[in-house]
């Protein structure tokens, strides 16, 4: 996994994956695995009869490509699946919220697996037959907050993703399971 396209790293520093993937799927028709760097968002596939690690596409959001910074969240995102229709992965990735034009700018370090700051969440699917990416935009409540710490997924087989995020209601925070409608399944 040492590749260029993943970053530069200190291993002995603390606060990111270094040059270790985040999460992995198996992919049974192609015999291939297929995961994500944490730290870059960059997609890849691994083929173990070659054995070969190829660098796909960054499927991180629109505004985090944009930037060319990596997200906020230091060990980068656990919500990433292979959906009912067996071709289309879907991605739960953070994106850099920006407030007067300026990136709001998160802690530069971290010792451990927090977000450095505040951003977006995003969805992110990605058809595997055509290579085709598409980020369906900054999710938020319908109360306006974003959802926090969102490290997990689970699709319907509807389409509908379903996580776990924190919420903030009266002053308390606590985790819930929060859903986002199944409109983002490939036809």
């Amino acid at each position: 996994m040492k590749k260029d396209y993943f970053g530069l790293y200190d291993p002995t520093s603390p606060g990111h994956m270094g040059y270790n993937w985040r999460q992995t799927i198996w992919c049974e028709p192609e015999g291939v695995t297929y995961g994500v760097h944490g730290n870059s968002g960059y997609l890849f596939r691994f083929d173990p009869r070659i054995p070969r690690v190829e660098v796909l596409e960054r499927i991180t959001s629109l505004p985090s490509k944009r930037s060319g910074m990596f997200d906020q969240f230091s060990y980068g995102y656990l919500g990433f699946a292979l959906g009912p229709d067996g071709r289309t992965l879907h991605y739960l990735t953070g994106g850099p919220v920006y407030v007067g034009g300026k990136r709001v700018v998160g802690k530069k370090e971290t010792a451990m697996g927090e977000s450095k700051g505040i951003e977006n969440l995003h969805l992110i699917t990605y058809d595997i037959p055509t290579g085709k990416y598409t980020d369906h935009g900054p999710i938020f409540f319908k109360n306006g907050q974003r959802p926090a710490y969102v490290n997990s997924i689970a699709v319907g087989k509807d389409g509908t993703v379903y996580t776990l995020s924190r919420i903030t209601e009266s002053g308390r925070t606590r985790t819930d399971l929060i859903s986002i409608p199944g409109l983002f399944t490939s036809k």
